[in-house]
């Protein structure tokens, strides 16, 4: 059955080396409900953990071989993986980085993260090491990391995760977009002080917990009385807002309203203009470039995300 799926994987453009990790790893035995093999080993999401209480999904596994093509996983890297689940993308993976390579698997639930271990070790795999804990904080012990490979829908790339990657290290990770409720996936490489990189494709995963998931919240304490300073007329404020939520980190949400929020100022999005209380260099910034970029939605955009340094957008060729 498992010779089906590498054809499927092989149909789809995906390379040897890969193709051939997924005809290494039963996925059965890291689904703890009971499917027919010939379902198993369709290119198909799979519950693999429901209680009730939590619950855990095996990605699409032509999903899970792309994001791996798209940040040209190989033989002694490296990885972090974000939202290890029962433990069959890590299997997968480190097949592919071998016994050179490392794979670093952190879970938030810590009843899942138990099962991936035992999952784990009844296949002999040792190049795995799974971590119980909030992915927000990444695994600073092994870093740095060439890759960081995330399968839960986050709500930022955290400055973790940035510290913990050298220089041309990859990310591959689907973001919650909080005004559309869409999970595009992004790729991005580091080039300090940024993250430069863009959109891949729509995706729909678990949204993370921990701090990975409650940006929003975690951000409506910066925001502050300041004075108004200017009001600016936008087009499609919608593309420019979904921007700033992916780009800056800073957005928070009070009473139905989004604003951008930092030690100097905040802003205020509504519909068909900004306004701006304090400063806000960055938000003018960005829309300056965006501007000059023809007010294109970010699947049209190279993205420069800052850290200590204002993010950024330029114009994809």
């Amino acid at each position: 059955m498992r010779e089906r799926l590498f054809w499927i994987l092989k149909n789809y453009g995906v390379k040897d080396r890969i193709a051939k990790a997924f005809l290494e790893v039963p996925r059965e035995s890291f689904l703890m409900k009971r499917y027919p093999l010939s379902y198993v080993y369709e290119d198909v999401v799979l519950v693999s953990y429901d209680d009730g209480e939590v619950f855990s999904t095996s990605s699409q596994p032509s999903l899970m071989a792309m994001f791996m093509e798209w940040v040209e996983l190989s033989e002694g890297m490296k990885v972090l993986e974000v939202g290890g689940g029962t433990g069959y993308n890590a299997a997968v993976m480190s097949k592919v980085v071998g016994d050179s390579g490392l794979i670093v698997s952190i879970e938030y639930s810590e009843k899942i993260c138990k099962i991936a271990e035992e999952n784990l070790k009844k296949l002999g795999i040792e190049n795995v090491i799974v971590i119980c804990g909030d992915g927000y904080y990444g695994v600073p012990d092994f870093a740095p990391y060439d890759v960081v490979f995330v399968t839960v829908g986050v709500d930022e790339i955290p400055d973790t995760w940035f510290e913990q990657m050298h220089e041309k290290s990859r990310v591959i990770v689907p973001i919650n977009l909080k005004l559309s409720g869409r999970q595009p996936a992004f790729l991005f490489s580091k080039a300090s002080p940024y993250l430069v990189g863009g959109y891949k494709l729509e995706t729909r995963f678990i949204k993370a917990g921990g701090k990975l998931g409650n940006l929003l919240e975690r951000n409506k304490k910066f925001l502050k009385e300041f004075p108004l300073s200017k009001v600016i007329s936008i087009s499609r404020p919608f593309l420019f807002l979904e921007l700033v939520d992916i780009l800056t980190r800073k957005l928070t949400k009070i009473d139905g309203r989004f604003y951008y929020v930092d030690d100097r100022g905040a802003v205020e999005f509504l519909n068909g203009e900004i306004r701006i209380y304090g400063e806000a260099t960055e938000i003018e910034n960005l829309l300056s470039q965006w501007e000059r970029c023809g007010y294109r939605g970010f699947e049209h955009l190279t993205l420069h995300i800052g850290y200590n340094a204002f993010s950024r957008v330029s114009c994809s060729i």
